[in-house]
């Protein structure tokens, strides 16, 4: 696979989490914006890392995938149930 096929997807998963921050109005939706924009950068570095052979750059982006899917993970614990009918 070409770089410039990871380069491009992980320009579009961060321009479109900077679209959802940019154009959302509620926390949530803000908030897993950030996570896709986290995912996007971390993309960018396992496609820089392959391109490169740098094994040490495979490390700092797992990390970063895993401080995404935290964040995910606890702002879906946070996030208080919406109850209409009661």
């Amino acid at each position: 696979m070409p770089i410039t096929h990871a380069y491009y997807l992980a320009s579009g998963l961060w321009l479109l989490g900077l679209a959802g921050v940019l154009l959302r109005r509620d926390g949530w939706g803000r908030a897993l914006s950030l996570a896709v924009m986290l995912i996007g950068a971390a993309s960018l570095l396992v496609g820089a890392a392959r391109a490169w052979a740098l094994a040490d750059v495979h490390a700092l982006a797992a990390l970063l995938f895993a401080l995404a899917g935290a964040y995910a993970v606890v702002l879906a614990t946070l996030q208080a149930p919406d109850r209409e009918g009661s």
